[in-house]
Formats: C-alpha cells, structure tokens, sequence
C-alpha cells in the first residue's frame, strides 16, 4: 500500500474535512457508526492522522465545545472556498448520553444531543409554559441546564403562584378593558341607555356588582363611579326641556316686530334655535335612509323637524319682504336679511345663510326687479358672495371648505350630509358576496355621523331670548307659497309686452 497523500497545509487546522468530489483524499471520518456506536477506521494512517487525536482529545469535553469547533471548521471552510456537500447538526464523532440511571428524579430529558441550530432553551420554555398554563413563563438561571450531554428544567414550586398571578392580572386588565368601553358608551351615545330603560338597568346592575367586588382596584372604583354618575345624570331630559323650551316660547309680545328687533338679534335667536334642534337629533336616524321612509315622521323626527324648521325661516325671510307696501321698504328689509345672513356666516351658522339666501331665490322675491333696483350695490355683491358660500356646485363644496376650516360650535346645512348618507347607502350593500358584514360601506357611515356629531358636542354661548325667539316661530306671519306670489304680484303687477318693450326702449 502507498503513501497516504498529503494534506494541504490550511487543512491541518480544521477538526475534520468533508466529502469533495475533486479531492483524492479518503474520508477521515465516516458517518456511519457500528453497534457500539464508534467509527469503523479502515486505515492506518486515519488512526494516526492528528484531526484523528484531536477529536480522541475533545471528545470528553462537552457538546459545546464540539458544536464550537464545527461551526469554525464550516466558516473556515467557506473562507477557503471549499465546497460543502453535506451538513450534519449532529457532531462528527458519537457523544455519548447519559443512562436513565444518572438522571435525578423528577428531571425531565429534552434532548440527548444539543444542535447548534436549535436553541434547547427555547424548548424548556415551551415546555414548561406548557405544563404551568403560562405562555410568558420567564427562564431564570438555574431554572434548566445546558452543560454536559443534555437538557432538562426542573418543576417550579411557585407554579401554582405564577398561575394565580397571571389570572389577577388576566382580571384586572378584562375589568379595565370591560370599564374602558363603558365609559365611552355612556359618554358618546348615551341616548342609547335614554331610549332603552332595560340596557340602561342591566348596566347599572354590571356596574354596581362589580363596585361590591373586593378586589377591585381603587382606580377601577373610582372609574365605575363615574360611569354611574354619568347614567344617573338625566342630560337627555335636560336637552328635550330645552328644545321644548325654545320651540314654545309662549304668546308674543306685541312689541316684538321685525322692525324694533337688530340684525344681531336676530341673528344670535336663529342661531341658538338651529343649533338647539341640530343637537337633538340622535345617530339612529342617520342610518338606513329614515328620513326617506314612509314612517320618517316616527323614524326621523328630528330631522323631519330640521327640515321643517328651515322652510318656515325661509318662507318667513320671503314673508317680510313681499309685506312691506313700499318699494323702498321692502329694499330695506332685504337689506337687513342679508345682514342677518352675515352675521350668521360670521357665526358659523351655514343653515340659516342657506335659509335666508334661499328666500331670496324664491320666485315671489326674485322677480321683484323694482325693488332689487333700490337694495344697494354693496348689499347686492354680498348676497352673490353668500350665494356663492352656500351654493350646491361640486356637492356643496364651499360650504364643506368652511365647514372644515373653521372651528366649533357651528350649523352646518344637514342636506349635505343627508345627500352623503343616501349616496353611501344606494352605492354599496350592507353584505359582501360570501356574506360578511361590509365593513368598508359602514366606516364611510361612520365617517359621517362622526363628523355631525363632532359639530352638536359644542354649544353656543347665547343667551336665550324669549321675545325675539317668540318672533321667529310665529306661524302667523308666515304665507304659504300661493300667498306668496300672490302678493308678489300684487305689489309689482306683470307688465304687459308693449310696456315692457317702451321702458327697454
């Protein structure tokens, strides 16, 4: 038999040298093992190589220590640009396991031999999160062991201590959580529990069981007191009184006509009346198109009462102007609308600058040319600029600018959000095809009702006026729309055809 070949000199430093389909060198150590569990060694000059001692060496310093030397002999390896056919996670040479006599009672054996690409902590963690009911189970030193030829975990005695723990906490963060959403819901929507006597009894109930709780924290007290507080306080009643307040001010005093009341007085009672009925409409009938039901009178009263409301100050505004017998009296009640409109714009009250512009598109007021003749060029150019705020063009998107520029409280036109709402529900069902909740149609709802109830939580600072608010609820002097043109064209007759054409001549 010949020489055995040379080994290459930056090979002599590895621990052993693997397969190469290139190489004419034997393999030093094969992976195949006899029933005792050694290497067969074929050749002489394999027991005498000095990888061969080297590993005899090691071999009884751990698993660790082999599992080191492997990966340098691998980086080494790639560092040279040797290729590498076969990766092992097991060490080259057999790492003998401890019997089940050696091992100590009540230790459980995870592994028999430690791989570098396997954390053996991870699996005692998940071990004993498993036998302990705990996913968050934290490891401390001594807990397992790594060292020697295995890994195990010995059983906790506060166990049952981690376990009874992590329930406490489980409880408190549910009861906080619990208490988190009851707050909202009595703060945000608390018509629900005005409308529903027995959701409103059952968690009053929740609350007052968990109150006589012992263990509850004295954050958690004090935070269920407060939602108590905030059910047992009747602010529903408060605004129905108010609103009922507003709308029957009582018999007028005679003393209180159009023309002793101011422009700002005028403006300031139209205001607080809008934004008293805007506020009282709940977010239930925003949804599914009440208003447009047959039964919209029960489902959306008050928004039904909204659009009331803005067709009588309208007809009211038309009602003054065609009532004076003068023209000039009735070029200076337009100028004092539109005055009044200002103001309201001034106040951020969008409703009443359309409720007062739109009477001056009523075909009773408009075709008054006498009259519009003697308002004043800087009155004109106001009512084009209030014409121009309020103007439907673009989905009202003038209006909408202000709307999101300014800053509460203010009114805004609901036909514009009525119009959104209706455009959202007719666009897209309520269901997707594989019969889920569309999710996507109710953020837009949402989005909304959001954006309107942003606008009722911040009142106006006026106070109320019984006289000036008697004034403009008065149904007396408002005329219907025959009334209106009738009289219209009473106080500016037709001209005929061969009068109109002289006077253009």
């Amino acid at each position: 038999m010949g020489s055995p070949p040379t080994i290459p000199e930056h090979h002599a430093s590895t621990k052993r040298v693997r397969s190469h389909s290139t190489t004419t060198l034997p393999t030093i150590l094969s992976e195949d093992r006899g029933d005792n569990g050694r290497a067969f060694e074929s050749n002489e000059h394999i027991r005498r190589h000095p990888l061969r001692r080297s590993f005899r060496r090691n071999k009884c310093e751990g698993d660790q220590q082999i599992t080191e030397d492997n990966m340098k002999e691998e980086a080494s390896q790639e560092r040279l640009g040797t290729p590498i056919h076969h990766r092992s996670s097991s060490p080259a040479l057999p790492v003998p396991c401890r019997r089940r006599s050696e091992s100590a009672p009540g230790v459980v054996v995870t592994s028999s031999r430690p791989s570098r690409r396997r954390s053996t902590s991870s699996a005692v963690v998940a071990f004993a999160a498993a036998t302990a009911g705990s996913a968050n189970l934290r490891v401390s030193d001594g807990s397992f062991s790594t060292s020697g030829y295995g890994s195990c975990i010995t059983s906790s005695p506060d166990l049952k201590q981690q376990r009874k723990n992590k329930e406490e906490i489980i409880s408190t963060a549910a009861t906080a959580r619990v208490l988190n959403v009851l707050r909202h819901w009595t703060t945000k929507h608390k018509q629900d529990f005005e409308m529903d006597s027995v959701l409103k009894a059952k968690v009053v109930e929740l609350l007052e069981e968990m109150m006589g709780d012992v263990g509850l924290l004295a954050s958690e007290h004090k935070a269920a007191s407060n939602i108590l507080r905030t059910l047992a306080y009747e602010d529903g009643d408060k605004t129905k009184a108010r609103l009922q307040e507003i709308l029957s001010p009582g018999k007028r005093a005679d003393s209180a006509t159009f023309e002793t009341l101011s422009a700002l007085q005028l403006a300031e009672q139209l205001t607080l009346t809008d934004h008293t009925i805007f506020c009282s409409i709940p977010y239930e009938e925003f949804l599914n198109k009440a208003w447009m039901k047959p039964d919209k009178a029960t489902r959306a009263p008050h928004i039904m009462l909204t659009s009331k409301r803005f067709n009588e100050v309208s007809k009211l505004v038309a009602s003054e102007v065609v009532s004076q017998p003068t023209i000039p009296g009735r070029a200076s009640a337009i100028e004092k609308w539109t005055a009044v409109a200002d103001i309201c714009r001034c106040m951020h009250n969008y409703n009443s600058v359309l409720e007062i512009t739109s009477a001056f598109q009523n075909s009773a007021i408009y075709r008054l040319k006498k009259t519009w003749e003697k308002v004043s060029k800087q009155t004109k150019q106001l009512v084009e600029k209030l014409k121009n705020l309020v103007s439907s063009d673009g989905r009202f998107k003038n209006m909408r600018n202000e709307l999101h520029r300014c800053d509460p409280p203010c009114v805004p036109y609901l036909g514009v959000y009525l119009t959104d709402l209706a455009f959202i529900e007719d666009g897209a069902p309520n269901f997707t095809e594989d019969g889920l909740v569309n999710f996507s149609k109710m953020r837009m709802i949402a989005h909304v009702i959001r954006e309107l109830r942003q606008y009722q939580q911040t009142p106006y600072k006026i106070e109320y006026d019984p006289k000036v608010t008697s004034y403009l609820l008065d149904q007396a002097l408002i005329l219907d729309d025959d009334a209106l043109y009738a009289a219209s064209l009473q106080i500016e007759p037709r001209m005929s055809p061969s009068a109109s054409a002289s006077s253009g001549s």
